[in-house]
């Protein structure tokens, strides 16, 4: 079997890329989908795909399998976060069709920079995702966006602590609330996931290809 792509190896000149299969089987793992629910989490993923999550250039159904890498990996991991807040998918779509290649994309490379620093546990410059003054059930009702950004792990304990400040009359009228999450640990889980699920994926394609022969 050939040796398995680190996350450094993702953003080299052949980036690493594995199948639908290996994908949400780690996904499955790293969220301990329960077994009767992993069926529904799937339909979910994939309806998600079918209306554009990954880009017009990467639509599933086109003849051609889809394959998955880095970018489709952080984007499949921003929605599950946002699932977990409970956060409705059609705003998750919103949220990635309107802010990816703006903002999303970098943060999470930025995250993906922190786990090469730290491999094994979290460090300073772990990358948290955040939803500052969070008022969704408002912004559901007035089709407004919410604010999404990113600091240090090093730096929240200064952001959590402003949020939390928020008077009912600050001008920005923001609320004490704030949604928070650790990609940079999320992809560390990822990446743990992903190994064996990979590797499992590699010997059934070894296994089709010799029963073909």
């Amino acid at each position: 079997m050939p040796e398995l792509p680190k996350p450094s190896d993702w953003k080299g000149p052949k980036m690493f890329e594995c199948g639908l299969g290996a994908t949400e089987a780690a996904l499955v793992q790293m969220y301990r989908i329960p077994a009767k629910a992993v069926g529904a989490f799937r339909s979910r993923l994939g309806a998600l795909q079918k209306q554009g999550l990954f880009g017009a250039r990467h639509m599933p159904g086109k003849g051609v399998a889809l394959r998955y890498g880095p970018d489709q990996f952080h984007r499949l991991i921003f929605v599950c976060e946002l699932f977990q807040f409970g956060i409705a998918p059609a705003v998750v779509l919103s949220l990635v069709k309107s802010l990816w290649e703006r903002r999303l994309r970098k943060i999470f490379s930025d995250a993906e920079d922190a786990v090469m620093k730290h491999q094994d546990a979290a460090g300073p410059d772990d990358v948290v995702l955040y939803i500052g003054g969070a008022h969704l059930m408002v912004d559901g009702w007035s089709d407004a966006m919410p604010n999404v950004n990113s600091c240090p792990l090093s730096k929240l304990p200064d952001h959590m602590a402003m949020w939390m400040s928020m008077r009912p009359d600050d001008p920005s009228g923001l609320p004490p609330r704030a949604i928070v999450t650790n990609v940079s640990m999320q992809l560390r889980a990822f990446h743990i996931a992903l190994g064996p699920a990979y590797m499992d994926e590699l010997r059934a394609e070894r296994t089709g290809k010799q029963r073909k022969r």
